[in-house]
């Protein structure tokens, strides 16, 4: 870890410590235990020292923290009680939330699943480092962060996740984008998947036995049916499912070996972010870049080929040549 982001995760705790109503005038032993359950490690008296001095005194950071040390009670406190490094005022219950949120994630460090989420807490750190540099006129003016919107269907999230961790059966209200009708449908759920900000769920439909892909946005209403028999269906298989299919749309059949050249000046972007997990490189030289992916022709990938423009051709298979020629032949047809 960065000493730069340490340091602040540090500060971070020590302000935690400090405002902390239920356990007022920390001691030198109190920092010192909270390092180590969040970082992980034991820190020495004279890091906690020098963290304090420099929440007081270091103009660079800018929190000119109002800490005192009180003889009284032998402990550490901010002058005025109101005073936060971080602008995001959160109550006691929150806190101790996000605390028991911090402890139960700690766990997880280190294991692939949860990799994909490293991102988003730096994000979290960067936005509250953010806030504590600049005022909100200066964050509108000189910073613009990615806006995430909220997603429709998020709401059912719990329930389903609920459903497949205890083998429940389900009654779904569900509409296709493709109709107006809505459908009563009962399923039986496996896996949730997240693709793009949208949340999907995987199950076997009661009445077809076939295992469908239903997005959450789409659903209006569930209903659990405990006394239903859950079925587990013999052909899916969760860590496969998904392997090779491109986007949300999974495939009947074996994947195709889809090759595909990049202009060069283009190359570092699809070096540093992979279109598939399968996706390994054939050749590169001083004019292009060649790649290849294990997957199914699915609607996103062609969408996402076609997103690249003249800065990529399909060398293979034939299949997929064929439906971008016609993709483009018909976008083309508008203009003409």
């Amino acid at each position: 870890m960065p000493l730069n982001k340490e340091a602040f995760i540090r500060y971070r705790i020590l302000d935690q410590c400090l405002s902390n109503k239920k356990k007022p005038f920390p001691k030198i032993f109190d920092f010192m235990r909270a390092y180590e359950e969040v970082l992980g490690k034991s820190f020495s008296q004279r890091t906690i020292n020098l963290d304090l001095q420099a929440m007081r005194d270091d103009m660079a950071l800018g929190f000119m923290a109002p800490i005192k040390y009180s003889r009284q009670y032998n402990g550490y406190y901010y002058e005025d009680e109101n005073y936060s490094i971080s602008s995001i005022k959160l109550s006691e219950t929150e806190l101790d939330s996000i605390g028991f949120a911090t402890k139960v994630l700690q766990q997880y460090k280190g294991i692939g699943l949860f990799n994909q989420f490293d991102e988003a807490v730096d994000k979290i750190m960067n936005a509250i480092s953010i806030k504590n540099i600049l005022t909100d006129k200066e964050e509108t003016e000189i910073i613009q962060l990615e806006k995430i919107h909220s997603f429709k269907g998020s709401e059912w999230l719990n329930i389903i996740l609920n459903a497949i961790k205890n083998h429940e059966v389900i009654n779904i209200s569900y509409k296709k984008f493709s109709s107006d009708e809505m459908k009563e449908l009962v399923v039986h759920p496996y896996l949730l998947k997240e693709y793009r900000n949208r949340w999907y769920m995987i199950g076997m439909t009661d009445r077809k036995k076939l295992v469908s892909t239903y997005g959450l946005d789409r659903i209006d209403k569930i209903v659990v049916l405990p006394k239903e028999k859950f079925i587990f269906s013999p052909d899916f298989n969760a860590s496969i499912y998904f392997k090779h299919a491109y986007g949300i749309t999974t495939f009947e059949g074996k994947p195709h070996k889809v090759q595909l050249r990049f202009e060069n000046n283009f190359a570092k972007y699809i070096l540093t972010q992979p279109m598939h997990e399968t996706q390994k490189v054939l050749k590169q030289n001083a004019q292009n870049l060649d790649i290849e992916i294990e997957v199914g022709i699915t609607p996103e990938l062609i969408q996402d080929i076609l997103s690249y423009g003249n800065k990529v051709q399909v060398l293979r298979p034939k299949i997929l040549i064929e439906q971008i020629k016609k993709s483009l032949e018909d976008t083309t047809a508008h203009y003409i």
